[in-house]
């Protein structure tokens, strides 16, 4: 029994060495550590790169700083929107003109 114990007790010596040398985290319980994590290289940088700054995006926000500015600006999600609009408005799905709608048309039907 003793000899056993010197065993696991001469292993966990190896193991706590080969942490040192390594430079590895000695766990032996094996409890969740964030070391994976702190291990992984720092993002930071290329996020600030990737995305552009609140004043790039506020400037494509609102056309009328483009005076402003000097350039004309615009939304690419905006013109797709008209575009699609455009599409419904000629197949007959846009939306109703003034006085038009449901509601008025059931108005219609009361009054007669």
């Amino acid at each position: 029994m003793k000899d056993a114990l010197t065993k696991v007790a001469r292993s966990l010596k190896v193991a706590e060495l080969s942490a040192k040398i390594f430079g590895n985290a000695f766990n032996p319980t094996g409890a969740r550590t964030g070391n994976y994590i702190l291990r992984q290289s720092f993002r930071g940088e290329h996020m600030v790169r990737y995305y552009p700054s609140q004043l790039e995006r506020n400037l494509v926000k609102v056309p009328r700083l483009s005076r402003l500015v000097g350039e004309k600006l615009y939304d690419p999600d905006e013109i797709d929107r008209l575009n699609v609009n455009d599409k419904r408005r000629a197949r007959g799905k846009g939306a109703p003109k003034k006085g038009e709608g449901k509601r008025a048309s059931l108005a219609k039907k009361k009054k007669r």
